[in-house]
């Protein structure tokens, strides 16, 4: 929820207190590492420990270039980071699902050309490698959420996931530019028209069932219905992934 503020920008670098100047701001921070504003002139600002918002601004600046993204305005690392980044267009697609078939057409299309692009030079994604580290660590301790399971590819028990997790830890591979958090809050959508991904955090070097398990979920927590599963995963083409493969997403995630 978007909170009016008034933030004191003269703790701000002068570069980025330009995008303040005149406009209304709202805090739409959504966790505690990092504060978001938004300026209704038409920018929102990221910011975060030194260094921490680095990768991002990099991704931000690929998916611009691959027309998937909005374009990075600024980037600053002074004794904080910055992140200025225009307003996306349209509404987020989780708001506008009259047509799901359409929508699920859509999305299964900006993510083929995404998953198309190059992967040399790219970071690992920071989903995947909390994956990699979950199957290191200990099954008895640490982070589980069953959660982000679903009846379509469910894990029945803490013990059934770690024992798919293991023994599937060589089957995921970052060879795929993802997305990392396709949730549908995170695409955005114009005039009937897919428009630009947002939110780039956990984006880079991955395993394509990632984003296409995390498009599944969403569909169904926001639809509350499997009816639109196959259609999405027919429309992005089943000759270029593995349907079983999503359910070790499934035993990874609650780990990971």
């Amino acid at each position: 929820m978007f909170k009016l503020v008034s933030p004191d920008i003269s703790q701000f670098p002068s570069a980025v207190r330009s995008f303040f100047t005149g406009a209304k701001v709202y805090d739409c921070s959504h966790h505690s590492s990092s504060t978001v504003y938004s300026c209704d002139t038409g920018f929102y600002v990221k910011i975060d420990a030194k260094g921490a918002l680095a990768e991002e601004a990099r991704l931000g600046r690929l998916f611009h270039s691959m027309a998937l993204g909005v374009e990075v305005a600024a980037y600053i690392s002074e004794s904080r980071d910055f992140l200025v980044t225009r307003s996306a267009a349209g509404k987020p697609l989780d708001s506008c699902l009259d047509d799901p078939k359409k929508s699920c057409e859509m999305l299964a299309k900006a993510l083929r050309v995404l998953h198309s692009q190059q992967t040399a030079g790219v970071p690992i994604s920071s989903r995947y490698q909390r994956y990699m580290d979950a199957a290191d660590g200990d099954f008895s301790g640490g982070y589980y959420d069953e959660s982000v399971s679903m009846d379509r590819f469910p894990v029945h028990s803490k013990e059934e996931a770690w024992a798919i997790l293991q023994a599937n830890r060589g089957l995921l591979q970052p060879d795929t530019f993802i997305h990392g958090d396709v949730c549908l809050s995170n695409v955005m959508f114009s005039q009937g028209q897919f428009a630009c991904f947002i939110d780039f955090s956990m984006s880079g070097a991955g395993d394509r069932h990632i984003d296409l398990y995390w498009v599944v979920w969403s569909l169904q927590n926001t639809l509350k219905t499997d009816r639109f599963t196959d259609y999405f995963l027919d429309a992005y083409g089943r000759e270029h992934f593995d349907y079983e493969t999503l359910k070790v997403i499934s035993a990874f995630e609650v780990f990971g």
